[in-house]
């Protein structure tokens, strides 16, 4: 398209280095807004599902030489629910298989508010693969996407399915019970159980016993709205008593407090600058009982209140 990317990686704080290091693990909160970014740029709201033309199979690393090996429909279902919050932060990630259908869900961490481009992405590469197994059967699975509905659909129903919908709460993709034994064509079983061996020593990044304080702030992020944790229940969550996970903590230079104050601060400077929601929308996002409970805290975190940040930080959606 033209357009020099490296500089635009840079911005968003990554080094285009790193995209031809196939062990490498970035953020994803930078890959969507750099993906956001250039989308931006090139003026296209289709630029993600169109990137697929140019993503080399495997460049996931063993996360896809696993999708693109498995035997089955199911094993390649199975082996995507088990792995693939190895691989981003997932705030949700089930698979349900029953007698008529199987029912794979998916969104990713509050944190990253803008994740249409990736979504696209991502979602195609998986697509690409399911075809091989499924023919012009792929038309048969039912996909809902949580991006926002682009005026034309028309390619998505060519690279993904016909039976594709938007503006979904979650991602979730509903594929026919006669379909999953469906054999790959392209497989080898050998490579694939070596990839699930490669994905299986890949700890889940939410329950890293190694990194508390990584673990704790990813679901901290996930659960401010709803029950936002306590020490209490995040040493019962890691497995290791509330003084083990005190002085863990303590150790790393912060507490549980400073953790949920840090996540609130983070999402709230988001959800002020990126959102058209309403102050009180925001105030049950972040967990506060109340608006002047927000209202203090950003004057403590900013220096101004809510609705002075947001004038002046202001970006377009």
């Amino acid at each position: 398209m033209g357009i020099d990317a490296d500089p635009i990686a840079r911005a968003c704080a990554l080094d285009p280095a790193c995209f031809d290091d196939i062990n490498k693990r970035i953020s994803l909160d930078r890959l969507c807004r750099y993906m956001e970014a250039l989308a931006l740029i090139a003026g296209d709201d289709l630029f993600g599902l169109k990137s697929i033309a140019g993503f080399e199979k495997g460049a996931s690393g063993p996360f896809g030489y696993g999708l693109m090996n498995a035997p089955t429909v199911r094993d390649f279902l199975m082996f995507f629910g088990r792995n693939m919050g190895k691989i981003s932060e997932t705030r949700l990630c089930t698979l349900e298989i029953g007698a008529r259908s199987a029912h794979f869900e998916w969104t990713f961490s509050p944190l990253i508010l803008h994740r249409g481009q990736y979504v696209d992405l991502g979602t195609a590469q998986g697509f690409n693969i399911l075809r091989i197994f499924l023919g012009d059967d792929i038309n048969r699975v039912r996909l809902e996407l949580e991006r926002k509905k682009p005026i034309n659909t028309s390619l998505h129903k060519q690279l993904l399915t016909q039976n594709v919908s938007f503006n979904a709460p979650v991602n979730a993709m509903i594929i026919p019970a006669d379909c999953l034994e469906r054999i790959n064509p392209d497989a080898d079983p050998r490579l694939f159980a070596m990839m699930s061996q490669q994905m299986d020593a890949i700890p889940l990044r939410r329950t890293d016993p190694d990194d508390p304080v990584a673990a704790i702030r990813f679901h901290v992020a996930e659960n401010l709205a709803s029950n936002t944790p306590t020490l209490a229940s995040e040493s019962e969550r890691l497995g290791m008593s509330p003084r083990t996970l005190q002085r863990r903590l303590t150790d790393a230079g912060t507490s549980m407090q400073s953790i949920v104050d840090e996540c609130r601060r983070e999402m709230a400077a988001r959800l002020l600058s990126e959102t058209d929601l309403t102050l009180s929308s925001i105030t049950y996002k972040l967990g506060f009982s109340a608006p002047a409970a927000f209202t203090r805290s950003a004057i403590r975190w900013y220096g101004m209140t809510p609705s002075q940040y947001r004038k002046e930080n202001r970006k377009a959606p």
